[in-house]
């Protein structure tokens, strides 16, 4: 019984999910169905036509659509442009009524014109919330798409009716406010879910498109990495990506892992070992034979993982669409009530509708639609200033209410990349000289190592000839004449002097012997102790996730003071440790910066990533799965984040009591008629243009 991802349309809140699970969920054959709002994807377990599930979709409400290539695992790509341009009609629509009702201006518009004005602003930008309310409807479902169409259509019919009966405060700007407002919020809410599936897209990028395939007789074939199957042989030149999982066949290279396990320094390959697709190949080409092609290589797995992580968790943004359940039929069965108890009451209709129109307007959620994504902007921008980029309020809220925070080890806490620590000269040359020739052996390598004694070194280099690469031993050529080596002991085939420090140890040596030792390593960044000190004061129980060795892995924590110490992990790994404390009911910060560092920071309740490595491999994934990016080096804006976490919080809860507050003080004056005699409907234009005013100015604190 295998297990089919199809891609879903037409949803817009949590609502959606659990009704278009409902809806596989009793397709006859499906055992289970787990649908993700952030990829718009709905994983199926069972033997069912793809034309059944689809029919069940579409009853639901919804649809149901095979995915192309890697949308199975990302999603579709996602057009905000036309949302975009709805929003700004609607806006600059709405703005001159809204003006109008600014006391002291004296600016009033006719009848016709406003009507002319909010028609296509609630007929066409908002048709949406229409359809949508239409489509539940015919499903005996209701959501705050209900109350919007509505509301927006109720009160612009009501202010036509008003107008042609010579009425002269109408209420077209309160029914465009509505719509204008509301899609504001969408398209904020939208642009963050888009990003989710930048993860996933970064991931599967580091796989080539591309891959050199080997027939029986040996010949070269560029073909596209889809067409490949397992038991296929294929070529990987210096420099390229390992395009599918397998292993290697013939060949001696160095593999950059760092995707899997974070640590800068590439790994030896030889026949028999295996490789994984997305990881780098140095020094010399290798030829594998393929194992594991698309969705089950190890790649496609993380980037399901990423997935599953994001969809695990409801945005701060869908909390309107959690409580619709219960808020819509609610407001919907008061103004019925409304309506009839008035009916009844007066004897006539014309005298009723007005309360229930009343009640029903002013029920709609404007300053709801604009509670979080206002705070969200602002604080956003904040947090700009102060070094954090924020993709998602819930994130930065989670971390103001964080119990726990783990921390990658390198790139995280240390700098990410081997410097040089000490130079051992063993014969009669000085310590300059030494990584002068050393310098000059490795100009023009890539090796993390070469990087790191290019950059200790000061001054001019030496020419080099004969120049060649030594796959997992080191490097060798000609300076000035003399034959020159560069690498492990066992490559030099000597023995080096103890050390007593952690590092990694190359040796230089000519044609008579070892001439001097470099000890290179990674170095702790000059904050870590600090932050962590401070973390620490502020109750937060603090981890170390690393796929380096457990040695090296402790000494590192005891410099930094963290007790919890978890070395060797996977990236699957370390996605499990943090779903371990959320089981125990903590809430889990994790910072990294690498790829494999992915999934974790999708899982944990807020997602750091250090961005200071913008266009290492793989950055830009941990960049697009984590919720925050520290933009500034180094990670003292943890510190600027987590205070500005706790005021955003603050003010997000303030600006939803404020929205929830204003219904359950207007709606009941609304149901007894005690609007009316200050003006009915007007009244809730005002109301509602207070009450979203109300919120943004309440959220603007958070820029002082």
């Amino acid at each position: 019984m295998g297990t089919e991802t199809y891609t879903v349309t037409g949803m817009t809140c949590a609502s959606c999910v659990r009704h278009v699970e409902k809806a596989l969920a009793a397709t006859p054959g499906v055992r289970s169905a787990s649908v993700n709002l952030a990829t718009a994807t709905a994983a199926v377990e069972g033997e069912v036509p793809f034309e059944a599930l689809a029919a069940q979709v579409e009853d639901a409400g919804y649809g149901l659509e095979r995915p192309v290539g890697d949308a199975a695992v990302a999603g579709p790509e996602t057009d905000l442009a036309p949302a975009r341009n709805r929003m700004i009609v609607a806006l600059i629509l709405t703005a001159p009524m809204l003006l109008a009702m600014v006391p002291g201006l004296g600016l009033h518009l006719p009848g016709w014109l406003q009507a002319a004005l909010s028609a296509p602003v609630v007929f066409w930008t908002g048709w949406g919330f229409f359809l949508r309310a239409g489509r539940q409807a015919r499903h005996g479902q209701a959501s705050m798409d209900t109350l919007i169409a509505l509301g927006s259509g109720v009160a612009w019919f009501f202010a036509l009716v008003e107008w042609l009966n010579g009425v002269h405060h109408l209420s077209f700007e309160t029914a465009a406010a509505l719509v204008a407002f509301l899609l504001t919020g969408k398209y904020l809410e939208s642009r963050a879910k888009s990003k989710a599936t930048d993860a996933l897209k970064e991931l599967l990028a580091l796989a080539p498109p591309t891959a050199l395939r080997l027939d029986a007789d040996g010949v070269v074939a560029e073909v596209p990495v889809a067409d490949l199957r397992p038991g296929d042989r294929a070529r990987v030149l210096p420099g390229h990506a390992v395009p599918a999982d397998g292993r290697v066949t013939a060949g001696q290279a160095e593999v950059d892992e760092s995707m899997l396990t974070g640590e800068p320094l590439p790994v030896p390959k030889g026949p028999g070992e295996g490789l994984v697709a997305g990881t780098v190949v140095h020094g010399s080409m290798l030829e594998m034979e393929i194992q594991a092609v698309g969705a089950q290589t190890q790649l496609a797995r993380m980037a399901q993982l990423v997935a599953q992580a994001q969809g695990s968790k409801a945005p701060a943004q869908d909390l309107a669409d959690r409580i619709s359940a219960v808020f819509v039929p609610v407001i919907l069965g008061l103004a019925i009530l409304t309506l009839a108890g008035w009916w009844l009451a007066t004897g006539s209709l014309a005298s009723a509708w007005r309360p229930a129109v009343t009640l029903l307007v002013i029920a709609c959620p404007c300053a709801l639609g604009l509670a979080t994504p206002v705070a969200v902007m602002v604080g956003l921008g904040a947090a700009a200033r102060k070094g954090v980029l924020v993709r998602d309020a819930a994130a930065l809220e989670a971390l103001g209410q964080a119990t726990d925070l783990a921390f990658d080890k390198t790139g995280t806490l240390t700098e990410g990349r081997p410097r040089l620590r000490r130079t051992l000269a063993v014969a009669d040359l000085a310590e300059a000289e030494l990584l002068n020739l050393a310098a000059s052996l490795e100009r023009d390598s890539e090796h993390p190592i070469a990087r790191g004694l290019v950059a200790a070194h000061r001054g001019a280099l030496k020419p080099v000839a004969a120049f060649r690469a030594h796959p997992g031993g080191g490097v060798s050529g000609d300076i000035e004449g003399e034959p020159w080596r560069l690498g492990s002991a066992a490559f030099l085939d000597v023995a080096f002097p103890e050390v007593d420090e952690d590092g990694i140890a190359v040796g230089l040596a000519d044609a008579t012997g070892l001439k001097g030792v470099f000890v290179l390593g990674d170095r702790l960044r000059g904050e870590s102790a600090a932050v962590a000190g401070q973390l620490r004061r502020q109750g937060l129980r603090l981890h170390l996730f690393t796929g380096d060795r457990p040695e090296p892995a402790a000494r590192m924590a005891a410099a930094v003071g963290i007790e919890s110490i978890s070395a060797g992990l996977r990236p699957e790994e370390k996605l499990n440790r943090i779903r371990d404390l959320q089981a125990q009911g903590a809430v889990v910060g994790f910072v990294g910066d690498g790829v494999n560092d992915a999934p974790a920071l999708a899982q944990a309740d807020c997602g750091i990533a250090m961005g200071s490595g913008a266009g290492e491999q793989g950055t830009g994934a941990a960049m697009a799965a984590a919720p925050l990016v520290l933009l500034r080096p180094g990670l003292e804006p943890i510190l600027a984040a987590r205070r500005l976490a706790l005021r955003t919080h603050r003010v997000i809860r303030q600006n939803l009591g404020w929205a929830f507050g204003y219904n359950l003080v207007l709606v009941p004056l609304a149901a007894v008629g005690q609007l009316e005699r200050f003006g009915g409907p007007m009244l809730v234009g005002v109301a509602m243009g207070l009450s979203s005013l109300t919120v943004v100015l309440n959220a603007l604190r958070l820029r002082r």
